[in-house]
Order: structure tokens, then sequence, then C-alpha cells
């Protein structure tokens, strides 16, 4: 095996030093960021109602109130509400990503978003970019064989008045290794496809599976007109669980999540040196987006499609979603995701919102959703409190397990609900 640095936190070697530096004056605001892509510049529009309910029926087929905008304004909403994580992008880009050949080998995932909501997104809305700030901090351990940073954003999203709609909070993980005796850099495709050596089987789903499925759907409840007054919960109580329609296959996470062109390679892409250095390769030859290993394992041989960032979270948002009915809203979504590559796991993954959780204790996230797995949705309220606006809310540990009881994403949330007499 070949040897790796050993790295101090804090201590920076030349070759990663500039680039060190140039990245965390950024974070402090000593540096500008680099001009964002030019989707991100484009004005504001309003939306329009139809690609809400697109989104919305994609994640939420099953309540009117995001589907049936005709249902929707006789329950007292101008529109169908957008589900929550509708347009929901964090400023990650606000610091650019480290060089994927800075070192021998290099990782790097999606790590946490939040959003908190000031109200619900409906169309006629133009979202704008309001205050937005970076961050960037060191989790490499002491002695460690990888160089990690946590690097993320704070932004705020406002209307076409320039009142805020919701803040959210993002980041990603990025991590390097070197060799240090003179073996060359691992070849990238290969890189990239070292989890799959250690990525767990996937479930077979059973006839019996399928039985169960059907008991679960069976206990779901949209709340609709019958959304719970705050006085009637209480810190404990368990909502109503929620269920996949059957296990994740490829053809969902393409249905989920159209990826447009963004993933298609130009003519003169394809012949960039720096490109071609930093890209996926597949067993046969074509050069790949690192979405391709979302949709299936035809591209990576022994392995299976993998969840998104917030794939799951999405899957399990209508647990909050069926409970807050027409006069609740859900006013806090975030998710943390389990790092498929090992080099990424430096620390827990919501353990501090399952701690509150009867039965969850000293447990959070523990793998990366993938195909093969069914999603139960299930949620418990963990704290109750009056907000600053006087609203009533609660704080809910949201999380997704699979049919053998495995978390695979955790949602920290927050509803509001409607007071008595309101």
């Amino acid at each position: 095996m070949p040897e790796l640095q050993k790295f101090t936190p804090g201590v920076y070697l030349p070759w990663e030093e500039a680039l060190v530096k140039e990245r965390l004056d950024i974070a402090a605001g000593r540096k500008a960021p680099p001009p964002p892509p030019p989707f991100l510049l484009m004005p504001p529009r309003p939306l329009d109602e139809r690609e809400i309910i697109d989104f919305n029926r994609r994640w939420n087929r099953y309540d009117p109130l995001y589907t049936d905008p005709d249902y929707a304004r006789a329950h007292g909403h101008p529109s169908c509400p957008a589900m929550p994580g509708f347009m929901a992008m964090f400023p990650m880009m606000l610091i650019p990503q480290f060089p994927k050949n800075i070192a021998s080998k290099f990782y790097y995932t999606m790590d946490r978003n939040d959003i908190l909501y000031e109200r619900n997104v409906y169309a006629g809305d133009a979202l704008g970019h309001g205050k937005e700030s970076a961050f960037m901090n060191e989790l490499t351990l002491p002695g460690g064989e990888a160089r990690v940073w946590e690097m993320g954003g704070v932004g705020e999203t406002v209307d076409a008045d320039g009142k805020l709609i919701f803040t959210t909070k993002g980041n990603v993980l990025e991590a390097y290794s070197m060799f240090t005796d003179g073996t060359p850099p691992m070849d990238f495709s290969k890189n990239m496809a070292e989890w799959v050596d250690y990525f767990p089987p996937a479930h077979v789903t059973t006839d019996a599976d399928y039985e169960r499925m059907r008991q679960l759907w069976a206990q779901e409840r949209v709340m609709g007109d019958d959304t719970p007054c705050w006085e009637d919960v209480a810190v404990g109580d368990f909502l109503p669980v929620t269920c996949s329609d059957g296990p994740i296959t490829y053809i969902h996470m393409m249905y989920w999540h159209p990826i447009g062109d963004l993933s298609i390679y130009s003519r003169e892409e394809l012949f960039d040196p720096q490109m071609r250095a930093t890209t996926f390769r597949d067993r046969y030859g074509a050069f790949l987006d690192e979405t391709a290993l979302h949709f299936s394992g035809r591209n990576i041989p022994g392995m299976r499609g993998v969840s998104y960032n917030d794939t799951i979270a999405r899957i399990v948002a209508r647990t909050l979603t069926n409970f807050v009915g027409t006069r609740g809203r859900v006013s806090r979504f975030g998710w943390g995701l389990f790092p498929f590559f090992r080099e990424l796991r430096v620390r827990p993954i919501d353990e501090d919102m399952l701690a509150k959780v009867p039965g969850y204790e000293g447990r959070g996230c523990e793998r990366h959703g993938a195909e093969g797995d069914t999603v139960i949705g299930k949620a418990c309220i963990t704290g109750k409190y009056i907000n600053a606006k006087g609203e009533h809310c609660c704080e809910v540990a949201l999380w997704a397990e699979t049919l053998d009881g495995e978390i695979i994403q955790t949602c920290p949330s927050e509803i509001v609900l409607p007071a008595r007499g309101e």
C-alpha cells in the first residue's frame, strides 16, 4: 500500500498552502468570491403554478393541497404551496471547490442543508438573492491521512419587494490525500469508485416486504382541515408514518431528478485536458458527470444507483406536510447526508437530534440511501415553543428508515401549528 501523508490541523504543506489561504480569505471576507455561474445571475421571474405542482407531484401526489390549485384556494391558500426543498439552492458556490487533482486522491460530498421558512412559497413569487455569507472550517483529524474541509454558505431568498421568504445554510465536505513514497496519483475514475468496495449490499424486496408496505400505507393520514392545534400535541408524540411507493429504482431517480443538459459535455470540454484528468470515465470509455452514479450501476461495475443529497429527505417531507394539513406549515426543513467515502466520515450526523427521540439515543444517520431501499418516514415532536413572531412552533425530529431499520437520512425540522381559537 502507498504511504500517505499524515496531516496536522492548521499546518499546511507548500503544495496546498496557497489554495487553502485563498479559500480561507474568501470565507473571512478578505477576498471576493469568484463570479457565480450564469444561471444564478438571471433576474428573478415570477414562479409559475405549473412548475410548483410538477415539483410537488414528484414527491407528494397524495395531498391535494400540493397538486390541486382549486382545492388549495378553497382551503385558504392563494395557490398550491411548494413542498419543502423547492428551489432551495444553498450558496455553496461562494467558496470554490479545491482542484480535484490537488493531491493523490480527492473526495467530496454534499453534507448538510438547512432551510428556515418565513412563509410558504407560492406561484407568483419571484425568488431573488438577499444577503449571503461564506464559511469554511477544517475537520482534519490530528495525524489523519486526509485533509478534510467543511465549506459552505448562508443565503437569503427574498421576494420582489426584498422581503425574506427563506434562509438557506448548507455545505460540502472536501478532502484530499497525498502519497509520500513516489506512487503516482490514483486514476481519477478509480478514485471516484473506491467506495464501491465497502458499500453495503442491496436489500432484495420480497412479497412479505410489499405486504408490510401496504400496512404502512394504511397508517398514512393526510390531515387536511383537521390540522392538530399546538395545545393538543406533546413532546414525545410520534407523527403518523409515511412510506415510499415501493423500493427506489433508477427509474425513480431519473423521474425525481431531471438533470437537463448540465451533465452533457460539449465538444470543447471533451478535449479539455483538465476536464479529462478530473472527470469520471466509465467502463465504456465515456466521460460522465458525477451525477451518473446516482442513476444506475451500469457505469460502475458492482454498484447500483445511490440517492442524491436530499432525495430521501424529499421522500419523507410529506411526513411533515401530511401532519400540518391546510392550517399549519413547515418552517424548517434540514437534512444530513451519510458520505459514501470513508475519508469524509469525520463526525456524527444528527445524533443530537435523535437523542431526544425515545428509543433512538446514540443513533444518527447510518448509511447512504440507494436502489433497493424502501423509505419509511418517521417523526417525533422534540420541543414546543412560541417564536418571536408569536407563532406556535414544534421542533420535530424527522428521519428515514429502511425496512431493515437502517437510518438513511436525518432531517432536523420545525412546524407551525394553529393555536386553539385561531
